[in-house]
């Protein structure tokens, strides 16, 4: 299906409320671009919700999958052989979810729409003529056309050739509000690398415990260096059996973290907030400088939409995929 076309269909089928730029727009133009914009950011926020989840349950089943085969291998369970092959069922059938709700590339495309329309609301009420699709980065026209189609009809004729509203001072809904969307949004992504981090360095730290006695135990009751065997055979297999699962166990959690966090890619995304901050604080310093001059907001438009457009060439490599 056209993803325009798809698009509007996702829109008319949504029972929810849609969010809004502002309240009680009286402008019909304005009401345009606020519809789009609010549509657009329902849909990516659901869809950026079912792609979590996928990819969480791809996360969790991969780990769960390692694990089985790690007591199939070691703990010699012969029947996790059969947990195995479920596991390795219910993968496949998770990503054919994934490919057939197509939440990511939803998730991705509706966000770009949703900054876009954005973007073209603060432009209208600043009173400036120009159509967001006149911005767009290239990356942006080649990777994602269809939003530019939809952009372009958000300013009639009229509006174009000089019929536009009032002017109005756009420092506080667009520069102030959006530095201070980045700032909590930072906080959040800063919030889940730290909860990865946490992970990663837990099972790190309990790998090297779980090193530290083995090689204890291999010193003082399994002779390495002295030759002298402390405890029998079936003991001595069972405690190295239960070191080596110990082991496993605490790799698969790295595998977990490298599969959910390391898709998320939280690091470009707290940078992108800290960048989008820095942005909002200097165009803050110049309006009250200079006003806010058309020259100074085409210019913020432009590289607001550069910063969405590089979000989107690196959050486009992380689909969800199958990794063992």
């Amino acid at each position: 299906m056209d993803k325009e076309k798809e698009f509007y269909k996702d829109k008319s089928e949504y029972r929810g409320v849609f969010t809004h730029v502002e309240e009680n727009i009286g402008d019909p133009a304005l009401q345009k671009t606020d519809d789009l914009y609010g549509a657009a950011d329902v849909l990516s926020i659901r869809n950026a919700v079912k792609y979590q989840k996928i990819l969480l349950a791809l996360s969790l089943t991969g780990t769960l999958l390692a694990l089985s085969f790690l007591l199939y291998d070691e703990v010699y369970w012969y029947g996790m052989i059969v947990a195995c092959g479920v596991l390795l069922l219910v993968l496949f059938l998770i990503r054919r979810v994934a490919g057939h709700l197509g939440c990511h590339q939803k998730y991705l495309e509706y966000r770009l729409l949703a900054e876009g329309a954005r973007v073209q609301y603060f432009l209208q009420k600043a009173g400036i003529r120009k159509n967001v699709v006149e911005l767009l980065p290239w990356a942006w026209q080649f990777n994602v056309p269809w939003t530019g189609k939809v952009f372009e009809t958000l300013m009639p004729e009229d509006a174009r050739n000089g019929s536009l509203p009032a002017k109005s001072p756009v420092l506080d809904i667009w520069v102030l509000g959006q530095k201070e969307y980045h700032k909590d949004a930072l906080r959040r992504a800063e919030a889940r690398i730290r909860q990865n981090d946490r992970l990663v360095q837990a099972s790190f730290l309990l790998a090297i415990l779980t090193y530290a006695a083995a090689l204890i135990f291999e010193i003082t009751a399994g002779g390495l260096f002295s030759g002298k065997v402390l405890l029998s055979a079936d003991l001595m297999n069972h405690i190295r059996m239960l070191l080596k699962v110990l082991m496993g166990t605490f790799s698969a959690m790295t595998l977990f973290a490298g599969n959910y966090y390391g898709r998320l890619s939280l690091e470009d995304t707290a940078q992108d907030h800290i960048r989008m901050i820095a942005l909002y604080e200097k165009a803050e310093k110049e309006i009250l400088s200079s006003g806010e001059t058309e020259e100074l907001l085409v210019s913020l438009a432009r590289e607001e939409l550069s910063e969405n457009s590089n979000w989107y060439a690196y959050q486009s490599k992380n689909r969800p995929v199958i990794s063992l």
